[in-house]
């Protein structure tokens, strides 16, 4: 099986990707896990709660096959599902240690923080419509994050991205490391680091070229509520 094509426009954000092998067909995770981190782009997993509803996302065992083709350094994982969920994976993740993981908001707890902490991975806090972010000096944590993953679209989603959502980004920077994901292409990547992102989470955008399939990567201006 050959390695998918990259779009070239990753060149423009060394060290600010992380390439989500969520995009790449089942099967071929593992070696688009291994083009990426060629590339210097880090490595990111959606791990989903098929039951609850969502896609079916990666695998465990293909999490697995990915942290052992190109280390868990180049590795971050996010769980999508419910608390419930996230207990029902956690003791796995722990064990492979990636760099980061995202926990839902409504499983983001200093009990899970400090767990993903005492084996070397950074907690961080998804972000979707559970408060608008708007407000750094009383930011409103279940928990304290290492950093927080703005969502630009509903997680499990292929939706547009919702560009308006970068003013979360911009009121955020300034107090922690904020990453973006969802429906993310060169032109949401640009305007994400001039919002202040420190790195971003490309899928679609980012294995294949873009042009071709141009209504999957307009940009909405629709709000968030």
């Amino acid at each position: 099986m050959t390695a998918p094509y990259l779009a070239t426009w990753h060149e423009r954000f060394h060290g600010q990707l992380a390439g989500s092998v969520y995009a790449a067909p089942s099967g071929s995770r593992v070696i688009a896990a291994q083009a990426l981190s060629e590339a210097g782009i880090n490595v990111h997993v959606d791990v989903m709660a098929e039951e609850e509803g969502f896609p079916s996302g990666v695998s465990i065992a293909e999490l697995a096959d990915i942290v052992a083709a190109v280390g868990p350094r180049r590795v971050e994982v996010h769980l999508i599902g419910s608390a419930e969920f996230v207990d029902t994976k956690l003791l796995r993740i722990l064990q492979l240690r990636p760099a980061k993981v995202f926990l839902p908001w409504a499983a983001f707890t200093k009990r899970r923080a400090d767990a993903l902490r005492a084996v070397g991975s950074s907690a961080w806090i998804a972000l979707w419509r559970e408060c608008d972010g708007l407000d750094p000096s009383a930011p409103p944590w279940p928990a304290t994050p290492d950093g927080l993953l703005v969502m630009l679209i509903e997680p499990g989603s292929q939706d547009r991205s919702a560009i308006s959502r970068l003013d979360i980004v911009t009121a955020c920077s300034g107090t922690l490391p904020v990453a973006v994901d969802g429906g993310v292409t060169e032109l949401v990547a640009e305007r994400s680091v001039a919002a202040g992102a420190r790195s971003i989470v490309v899928g679609r955008g980012l294995f294949g070229d873009t042009s071709e399939v141009p209504d999957l990567f307009v940009i909405s201006n629709e709000g968030t509520s």
